[in-house]
């Protein structure tokens, strides 16, 4: 091991001690519980192990660097996660090679070896896992070269960012409004479940239920609704009017992220979040005051009205610790809690009993950490000041709902709410059912499978809690409010963010374009076509015409692919007059602008060379002049969207009688130019 790993490892450790107190750097599991910034996010543990085992420790000579490298820059939880899966992936490549077990040198690591890793990744894993982790792997090598552990790398990964294509077709819109976009039927089947008291559901049931109606009501991700303080709503009366604010802990924002904010509601909205905040302080109220308890006696879980010294029977102790029902016992024994035995009079048998000390020091070493947030490691938003807080037992259903520990409602419980869990089968299980081309079986039902409703289809209901958050943006959006307001009322960075939340049907893109053209505003060749019909004819015409209108990343497209392939192909900016822009929607701006600046650039880079580029120029320069013509477009108060090039032909002319060259001439040429 050379002296540059040695250092690293060192500075490693410290970094470890600091961040992960009283555990081994060198163990093959690391509990990171404690980095987590919501206790809502289920990432507790990670392996430093074998792809597929959980015991079988990477060599220490490979994991070592890895380690370190993490620990020296770290990150996240959800990041660690991905670093340590790579480094199981880059082993499972070099045992392929000859046994690396001892070969394996830090210093002697290639770019090959690097690709072998993402083939390794690409071939047990979906491409956004891959790009995902390796992503995240690109820092640890920049950690490691640096420390001169290995040589510096340029590595360009060929898993690139997933993008999904369809989005720029109607079809393709269609399908993600599918995918994104819950129901009619499964949205009045959640009102149903909220609303309706005659389906007496337990309190676990009513407080998911609670949950759906503030994604309902709010928009916000579901990550944020779980950790709202336990007061988060407040108003405030200006000129008479009165305004409610929700607090909440914004998600994805970078460092602003680390700091609470507000939601603004208006009153409808706000009576349904504080009839839901109402039922969801009373369900959890217990687990707060037991929150408050154990606050108060930092290193114990303080039981009530036992002391320390007392003992219990077996069976109190059961009830104590929430244990299935049954013979005590050996419930009891199974949790490795020391039993006593007593000599009872009259008895054959002794009575057995348990110390609450020893009881106590079992539930402090299973009690999570008593806090909801942790922004930055010091302000935490505590369990007692927490709104979803629960006793460990509240969604067991076959055991007591009262426990001594208490934890916080995490996504898997929504998830498992909405839409269920499921597992691999054999196709002869007799719960099989075929989901998404596999044989699967429902190990916990949704509450839509659970009550019998169903979609129109015939088939369960199922959800998730995103698309809460696509159904409220797509709601504001046809009542006719402005991105920007939108933007700005649900705290996102700019307004583009709401383009991939708004699922505008087939029939509202091709009535915006229908409209524009009958009323004039829209000028070009289809108009043209379209007042030169008769009356009679005109309509059928444009509608059969607009239904080949398909979106690309800079706007809309109205050219007709049943009669002829797009000249310019995604080539908008050649000068194409089927293409219309909307010049509010700022990601179609933003990605007009990157075309721009890279056209830029590269006319730029061509000026400084010499050569005979004066073709390749002319075609760049056009691309610029009418990229900065596009982004000059202005918002019109009749139109949504602008025809820069209305009324110019295709870019893709044919050539001038001079520039014409005969063909045995022009291959003439290109052996001349071959041979010099």
């Amino acid at each position: 091991m050379s002296d540059a790993t040695r250092d690293l490892i060192r500075r490693g450790k410290e970094a470890f001690s600091t961040h992960l107190p009283d555990q081994d750097f060198d163990a093959h599991v690391w509990e990171i519980s404690s980095l987590k910034e919501q206790q809502s996010i289920s990432n507790e543990r990670i392996y430093w192990t074998r792809r597929g085992s959980q015991d079988d420790s990477l060599p220490k000579h490979f994991a070592a660097p890895i380690k370190a490298a993490c620990m020296v820059d770290l990150q996240s939880c959800t990041n660690l996660v991905f670093r340590s899966n790579a480094a199981r992936m880059l082993w499972e490549h070099l045992q392929k090679k000859e046994d690396p077990s001892s070969s394996f040198r830090w210093e002697r690591l290639t770019e090959g070896d690097l690709r072998g890793m993402e083939r390794e990744m690409l071939e047990h894993w979906a491409e956004s896992t891959t790009y995902k982790t390796c992503t995240a792997w690109s820092r640890v090598l920049e950690v490691l070269s640096t420390a001169s552990v290995i040589r510096p790398m340029d590595i360009k990964w060929q898993t690139s960012r997933p993008e999904d294509s369809e989005r720029y077709t109607l079809d393709g819109q269609e399908k993600r409004k599918e995918e994104y976009l819950p129901s009619d039927r499964s949205i009045e089947a959640v009102a149903h479940i909220y609303s309706n008291d005659d389906l007496d559901l337990d309190s676990s049931d009513r407080l998911l239920s609670c949950v759906t109606a503030l994604l309902t009501a709010t928009g916000l991700r579901v990550g944020e609704i779980l950790t709202l303080p336990v007061n988060p709503l407040s108003k405030s009366t200006r000129n008479g009017d009165t305004r409610w604010h929700l607090q909440y802990w914004p998600e994805k924002k970078g460092a602003a992220s680390k700091e609470q904010d507000l939601l603004h509601l208006t009153e409808r909205p706000a009576s349904l979040v504080r009839e839901a905040i109402d039922e969801i302080q009373e369900i959890t109220s217990s687990a707060r005051q037991r929150a408050r308890v154990l606050e108060q006696n930092p290193g114990r879980a303080p039981l009530k009205n036992l002391s320390l010294d007392d003992l219990i029977t077996t069976k109190e102790a059961q009830g104590l610790l929430g244990l299935s029902s049954g013979s005590p016992t050996p419930r009891v024994r199974r949790t490795g809690i020391p039993i006593l035995e007593q000599d009872r009079e009259g008895y054959k048998r002794p009575e057995y009993l348990c110390r609450v000390a020893d009881i106590e020091e079992y539930l402090q070493e299973r009690q999570e950490e008593l806090w909801t947030v942790n922004p930055d490691g010091k302000d935490k938003q505590l369990f007692s000041e927490s709104l979803f807080v629960i006793e460990n037992n509240f969604f067991h259903r076959t055991r007591d709902m009262e426990s001594p520990l208490i934890k916080t409602v995490n996504h898997q419980h929504i998830g498992d709410f909405l839409s269920g869990r499921w597992t691999s089968c054999e196709e002869e299980h007799e719960e099989a059912e075929q989901r998404n081309g596999e044989w699967m079986r429902c190990v916990v039902p949704s509450i839509f499978r659970r009550l019998g409703l169903k979609e129109k289809s015939g088939s369960p209901i199922e959800m998730t809690s995103h698309q809460f958050r696509h159904w409220l943006t797509t709601n504001l959006v046809d009542s006719g409010i402005p991105d920007g307001i939108i933007a700005r009322w649900q705290n996102r960075s700019h307004g583009g963010d709401i383009s991939a939340y708004k699922h505008v049907t087939r029939k509202d893109r091709l009535r915006e374009v229908k409209d524009a053209i009958e009323s004039g505003r829209m000028k070009g060749e289809i108009a043209d076509i379209y007042f030169a019909m008769s009356e009679d004819i005109r309509d059928a015409w444009l509608d059969s015409h607009l239904q080949q209108i398909h979106v690309t990343h800079m706007g809309l497209c109205t050219h007709d692919f049943s009669s002829s392939p797009c000249p310019h192909h995604l080539q908008c900016l050649n000068g194409c007059s089927d293409f219309l822009f909307d010049p509010a929607d700022e990601k179609q701006r933003e990605n007009v602008e990157e075309i721009v600046e890279g056209t830029r650039e590269a006319i730029q880079l061509a000026e400084e060379q010499e050569g005979d580029n004066a073709q390749w120029m002319r075609h760049q320069k056009k691309v610029l002049s009418n990229g900065l013509k596009v982004l000059e477009s202005e918002e019109d108060a009749e139109s949504s969207h602008t025809q820069p090039f209305e009324g110019e032909g295709s870019n893709f002319e044919p050539f001038d009688d001079d520039d014409f060259i005969p063909m045995e001439e022009a291959m003439e040429k290109l052996d001349e130019e071959t041979e010099s």
